[in-house]
């Protein structure tokens, strides 16, 4: 979704709002809006034929702090984009404007192509459509947007179909990465610690066992690293008191008991002291919002690595 700021921005240029963007012409170049937590962004679709006036432009952007003009956090000139990421906080949307009137005569010198050049063919649109692709507008004849589809779709089948693999083994290479991760976790919480960057280990050695193992890249792979980071979290936790219930049997202070009996003693506790099942359930809870702090990113990329690509009608 685009806050109010940016909405404005595309009333102000005639731009229309759809899909949680801003599309439309932007300077007469086609342009998409969009933002997220603590960044805005725009990408043109165009493209810049000449490679001499593309290496021009990156000079003159390269001979800029745009960071500390404009707030640019990033600019990347790709085949058929150029896509502008801005760092959002109070005065952006006016760094934003700044950066327009700056940005906007470059790609004119450069000789981009305008809003009205179908990216596809090359060839001026009249009566086109708008389509929207990986959350980038493109406005296009209706003939290349059907081609584009129907070549992305096929790019999709080809990618699923040559990626291999498969869940079972992807599932075990998780568990595996999950309980290596659970064995960090049991020591960093026995020492009275809960961290977050223990949350993360568990996920990225969760994802690592699973790509090792060759999973299938798919969709399926989303739950299985979810429910592999479940399954450390919980090991982890309980990990902790093995090691506390271990140094006791060793040092006599539980006569009697040996290393096998420990599984049913936590169980009995469990179920019978109240106090300590509160204690764990707390524990797990922590555990899991830390580890869900942890991955979140992690799981993001891993989603958008085994989606397909997103195509929508815009308005």
């Amino acid at each position: 979704m685009i806050g109010s700021g940016l909405k404005k921005l595309a009333r102000d240029h005639g731009m229309s709002v759809d899909k949680g963007v801003a599309y439309g012409s932007l300077g007469g170049y086609c342009a998409t809006m969009s933002e997220g937590a603590g960044y805005k962004q725009i990408t043109f679709a165009t493209t810049i034929a000449d490679p001499v006036k593309q290496t021009q432009l990156q000079t003159t952007l390269n001979g800029i702090n745009l960071e500390k003009e404009y707030r640019v956090t990033g600019l990347n000139i790709a085949p058929k984009s150029i896509q502008v990421v801005f760092h959002d906080n109070p005065g952006t949307m006016k760094k934003i404007e700044a950066f327009l009137a700056f940005f906007l005569p470059l790609l004119t010198e450069a000789e981009a192509t305008t809003a009205n050049t179908c990216p596809e063919c090359g060839f001026e649109i009249s009566g086109g459509c708008w389509k929207l692709i990986g959350g980038v507008a493109y406005y296009m004849h209706q003939t290349c947007a059907d081609k584009v589809c129907r070549e992305i779709a096929a790019g999709d089948e080809d990618r699923r179909e040559t990626a291999g693999g498969n869940y079972f083994t992807g599932f075990l290479g998780a568990l595996l990465g999950s309980v290596v991760g659970a064995v960090l976790w049991a020591v960093v919480l026995y020492f009275g610690y809960v961290a977050s960057l223990v949350g993360l280990a568990i996920g990225w050695l969760a994802e690592k066992g699973y790509n090792l193992l060759k999973g299938k890249q798919g969709k399926g792979k989303i739950v299985i690293l979810i429910i592999a980071i479940i399954i450390g979290v919980l090991l982890g936790n309980f990990g902790a008191d093995v090691i506390a219930l271990v140094e006791m049997v060793n040092a006599g202070e539980l006569p009697g008991m040996t290393y096998g009996d420990i599984p049913a003693l936590i169980l009995l506790v469990l179920m019978e002291d109240s106090g300590y099942m509160t204690a764990t359930l707390s524990n797990i809870g922590m555990g899991l919002l830390f580890a869900a702090l942890g991955v979140w990113s992690l799981l993001r990329r891993a989603n958008a690595e085994v989606a397909d690509t997103k195509i929508a009608d815009l308005k």
